[in-house]
């Protein structure tokens, strides 16, 4: 994962994470909700997922191949 991705996505974990009010625990969900949209940014109009990257679904669990 390139840093600049790294620290967009912890950016938005963050942002997410103070958004529910600073819980405690959740880290991986945040983690996961924000990669998923930073990713769904990168592929917006190229339809395609980034090398190395699994596609996700909007709940951020793995998409199944069809």
């Amino acid at each position: 994962m390139s840093d600049d991705r790294e620290e967009r996505i912890r950016r938005r974990a963050y942002e997410i994470w103070e958004a529910l009010g600073c819980p405690e625990g959740g880290q991986q969900e945040h983690w996961t909700q924000a990669e998923a949209e930073i990713l769904d940014q990168e592929c917006q109009g190229t339809g395609s997922v980034p090398e190395g990257a699994e596609e996700l679904d909007p709940d951020g669990t793995p998409k199944r191949r069809r």
